[in-house]
């Protein structure tokens, strides 16, 4: 896994987030909103306002993070944190096999 930069507490309570910290986190958010979204019709009705609560809050979160408005699209999370893909590694290993 790829080494991050630690977030930096300042002496007004506040946090300074590195660019790569800040991508990162930019990017799952990113993600799960599109997770919710695309659940749509065939989830149970009783998780409906449940989904619909969360994709606010996500809303409000990038907000508050000012991650809002036209920015350039972010690779995965798992390319951010320099992560192997777990099926390209096996297929890796049956092809050394073979």
């Amino acid at each position: 896994m790829r080494q991050l930069p630690k977030a930096v507490p300042e002496l007004d309570g506040g946090l300074f987030l590195p660019r790569p910290v800040a991508e990162l986190l930019e990017a799952v958010l990113l993600e799960d909103e599109v997770l919710l979204r695309a659940a749509g019709p065939t989830t149970p009705a009783a998780q409906a306002p449940d989904r619909a609560m969360r994709l606010v809050v996500l809303g409000e979160l990038r907000h508050v993070l000012r991650m809002t408005g036209l920015r350039l699209r972010l690779p995965p999370s798992t390319e951010l944190l320099g992560l192997d893909d777990p099926q390209a590694q096996a297929r890796a290993r049956n092809l050394l096999k073979g």
